[in-house]
């Protein structure tokens, strides 16, 4: 779905991405790895629009885009952050409405929220609660409920497990497991926690000095020697 060739991009003028290409696939959860400073979340940004690329090209379904955040919602991509996953003064609801902002028809939000609570049953008695009175790992399910709302192709994740205790983490990840194979969405995730993550993913990229230096299956002796190597 979408593609990235020959990436250069950083902040200022200083690169953080060397020459780094990637396809982020439909029906497919990549897993972008790497030690810290590697480019992980700088790739992210620059391929969701909020970096621009110094050079390089970024395709969108083969044809070259120059991204911004709204064209990307637009077209099914949905973000993530790292951190501030909610507004935390805002309740349940107002959180996942925030989706609609760019809808023309926003009368079709309830039915779409009846649908999506049914993959997030922990939020359905909770639509009127302040978001900051949430666990860390029911604000990331309200999250991916804003995300899945708008019935997004693919949603970018940065850190799903930062703030997370260990059980939270691998329930987070197999609900995006499962979001994945009952949805269609494809996931792209940058994350340091690979022991429960990569087991559920389909590909892996580890970056490397701001350079891919993995680029295949989530499994096998190639990524193992290659993760052992990165993250020695």
């Amino acid at each position: 779905m979408l593609e990235l060739k020959n990436i250069k991009a950083g902040y200022g003028k200083k690169a953080v991405l060397e020459n780094v290409s990637v396809k982020l696939r439909d029906n497919c959860i990549t897993v972008i790895m790497g030690a810290n400073g590697a480019g992980k979340s700088t790739l992210l940004k620059t391929a969701f629009g909020i970096i621009r690329a110094m050079d390089g090209k970024i395709l969108l379904d083969g044809t070259e885009i120059r991204p911004t955040p709204q064209m990307l919602v637009k077209n099914g991509v949905y973000f993530v952050p790292q951190r501030n996953r909610v507004f935390p003064d805002m309740t349940v609801r107002e959180n996942i409405e925030l989706a609609t902002h760019s809808w023309t028809d926003k009368s079709i939000f309830d039915e779409r929220l009846r649908a999506v609570l049914e993959y997030f049953p922990d939020l359905k008695t909770r639509l009127d609660a302040r978001a900051d009175t949430l666990s860390g790992g029911q604000q990331q399910m309200v999250a991916l409920a804003r995300g899945l709302v708008g019935k997004p192709k693919m949603i970018f994740m940065d850190e799903p497990s930062i703030g997370l205790a260990p059980k939270l983490i691998n329930d987070v990840f197999h609900k995006i497991k499962d979001l994945k194979e009952k949805t269609g969405t494809a996931f792209v995730i940058v994350e340091h926690n690979l022991k429960t993550l990569l087991p559920l993913t389909d590909w892996a990229y580890i970056l490397q000095d701001g350079r891919v230096a993995y680029d295949g299956s989530s499994n096998g002796k190639t990524l193992e020697k290659m993760t052992s190597v990165v993250f020695k």
